[in-house]
């Protein structure tokens, strides 16, 4: 099973390169309500950088262009793997 870090890592970079097959198993059923919303303001970055906030608590990065967007995700082991469980944009926080 892959770290906790490396899943996050992983996951970023499939919200970059806009690989959403591979991002459907991140998610908990719980969490897909908030995905969805912020799915309806889509991603667009270059690149990102992963802050462990501890507690299984990440606030991701996503750089872009001319901008950037910052989501907090809590994670959660399910069935062998690392999911997220709660998540929110706090772009504006």
């Amino acid at each position: 099973m892959a770290t906790l870090r490396e899943t996050q890592d992983r996951h970023a970079a499939d919200v970059v390169s806009g690989n959403v097959a591979n991002l459907m198993g991140d998610f908990t059923p719980a969490a897909m309500p908030k995905v969805m919303a912020l799915a309806a303001n889509p991603i667009t970055a270059k690149s990102f950088e992963v802050n462990d906030l501890g507690n299984n608590e990440a606030l991701i990065t996503y750089i872009g262009e001319s901008s950037s967007r910052r989501v907090w995700s809590r994670w959660e082991e399910n069935n062998g793997k690392w999911q997220i469980a709660d998540v929110e944009d706090r772009t504006n926080a």
